[in-house]
């Protein structure tokens, strides 16, 4: 049986130029400003090593961009990672008890701690967030956060988004753990025409 395998390894696909109504709900972890001219929807994975790779690069994009794009959080907890959801797990317990923050101080620690997700770690990172373990654990125990991680690679099904990391510019697909000057090109080009329709009288999100 044939492994699937995250996006990097695959021949690079021809540049999906289509706009796609990527979903943003209410409960997914947001980063940057409400009214942010560009939304950044990444679908990631805590275990997968691309998507570590690419954390430095989400980084730099939030530093330079501070006020025109936000990033959106979105779990595809790849099947043949089996540390996957227990670590997703632990995302969503912080996004539950502390909103936004918390949930990237999570992501941070997470990441930091890949490719170490075993339950010990997965404690050590839960305690250094001030979550309580044990209902970490139950949480993971009793698939808690089933419905939501579900939710989210569900989306990644319809959207073809496979492989992780994936990102979709303001609906345009930017897909495995490219390097900060394809985002820059991508979101350049994608916040020029967000500005024009400010400017033509389109309201900012909010």
């Amino acid at each position: 049986k044939k492994e699937a395998k995250p996006e990097e390894d695959r021949k690079p696909p021809a540049e999906d130029t289509t706009i796609w109504k990527v979903p943003v709900d209410k409960d997914d972890p947001i980063r940057g400003p409400k009214d942010a001219l560009v939304t950044v929807v990444m679908w990631s994975d805590f275990q997968c090593p691309f998507c570590k790779r690419v954390e430095e690069t989400v980084d730099k994009v939030v530093e330079t961009y501070k006020d025109d794009v936000r990033v959106v959080w979105k779990d595809n907890a790849l099947p043949f990672h089996n540390r996957a959801k227990p670590a997703a797990a632990v995302g969503r317990a912080a996004y539950e008890k502390g909103g936004d923050k918390l949930f990237w101080d999570a992501h941070k620690a997470l990441f930091e701690s890949h490719p170490k997700l075993e339950d010990a770690d997965l404690e050590a990172v839960s305690k250094k967030l001030g979550l309580s373990w044990e209902a970490v654990k139950t949480a993971i125990a009793t698939n808690k956060y089933e419905a939501k991680i579900t939710q989210s690679m569900d989306q990644a099904s319809e959207l073809n988004a496979r492989g992780t990391p994936h990102f979709f510019v303001n609906g345009q697909r930017l897909s495995g753990a490219q390097p900060f000057e394809k985002f820059q090109e991508l979101i350049d080009k994608r916040l020029a025409e967000a500005k024009q329709l400010v400017a033509a009288g389109t309201p900012k999100a909010g």
